[in-house]
């Protein structure tokens, strides 16, 4: 059996936005992790995604920065439609493309939709009537009561449950109210081109740093995200060289987030793939290496995320005299 999952990731986000319990996690983060143990359960129930699509307003908060991360999770970004209103068309394009898979992909033999909106009742209602197993994921209380009995409780899937955090990267309660759990951790400015920054992401040396925000806990999980070929301790060195390069070259301590991500490791560490990188930057923030900080922006109204070295830390020390060497 193979599954087709649709998500609508900003239902998704806006269901877990404001739950109290979920208070200092990020909820860029939060919704990945969901999307990642859906594929695992999937793949254990011998059900594994074959094909996946993801609907949001990618130019906007919260998709800009996130469709990466789901194009290499296997979701296909799938940009949507925004009215005047706010109203946007991910609904209407989910299923056309649910139906477009019912009758063209005879392989698939499951479809799996990630929202509660009850404007999916119709395409559930398809689904099942062209004998095709169904499941939506989806958080309870947030979720229409009349898709709930159309589908039927064997057929919706918690998305609760599947939620996977690595409590020792958790945000400390200080870190907690300091940061605000709906905005990204990466996120870069949208126009990048009205803020005056070097390639690699450092800020400009010319204008006063903005103010802190907080401190960001990366919920990436370091064990699951590096690859086990006893090359850590390496990898993290040249991080750091990468990172005191990028501050060299631009005149200054910090260094963007999100563009370093892209652009610097990207190039150095071609033969990891995303997950892998922020691994990295993780295991150094664990390590007390780095600090992750999000920064006020006055061009955008959520902030943004620049890497800050330890300059005191043994790692960096180290960097720092084969530098100079």
């Amino acid at each position: 059996m193979n599954a087709a999952v649709f998500v609508d990731f900003e239902n998704l986000f806006l269901s877990l936005k404001n739950r109290d319990e979920l208070t200092g996690h990020r909820i860029r983060d939060l919704c990945l992790s969901i999307l990642a143990q859906l594929k695992q359960r999937l793949s254990d129930k011998k059900a594994p995604m074959v094909l996946g699509r993801s609907y949001a307003a990618f130019d906007a908060y919260p998709g800009m920065e996130v469709a990466h991360d789901l194009s290499l999770m296997g979701f296909d970004p799938q940009y949507v439609l925004v009215s005047h209103a706010g109203k946007n068309s991910a609904d209407v394009q989910l299923a056309c493309d649910v139906c477009r898979v019912l009758y063209r992909r005879p392989d698939i033999d499951a479809i799996v939709v990630v929202s509660g909106d009850r404007d999916f009742i119709p395409i559930a209602k398809q689904v099942l009537e062209e004998n095709h197993e169904l499941r939506v994921v989806a958080i309870p209380d947030s979720t229409s009561g009349d898709l709930r009995q159309r589908v039927g409780n064997d057929r919706f899937w918690n998305a609760l449950d599947l939620i996977e955090v690595d409590e020792e990267i958790d945000a400390s309660p200080e870190e907690a109210a300091a940061a605000p759990d709906e905005q990204p951790s990466d996120a870069p400015q949208p126009d990048e081109e009205a803020v005056p920054a070097g390639e690699n992401g450092s800020a400009d040396p010319r204008s006063p740093r903005a103010p802190i925000v907080g401190h960001i806990p990366v919920t990436w999980r370091t064990a699951d995200a590096l690859p086990g070929d006893g090359q850590l301790a390496e990898r993290l060195a040249d991080c750091v060289e990468l990172i005191m390069r990028a501050q060299a070259r631009h005149g200054s301590p910090e260094v963007w987030l999100s563009p370093f991500l892209k652009g610097p490791m990207s190039q150095h560490f071609s033969n990891l793939v995303h997950p892998e990188r922020r691994g990295l930057i993780n295991e150094l923030r664990q390590l007390g290496a780095i600090r992750i900080e999000e920064r006020e922006n006055q061009y955008a109204d959520h902030p943004y995320s620049v890497i800050v070295l330890d300059n005191a830390h043994p790692l960096v020390q180290s960097a720092m005299s084969r530098m100079r060497e």
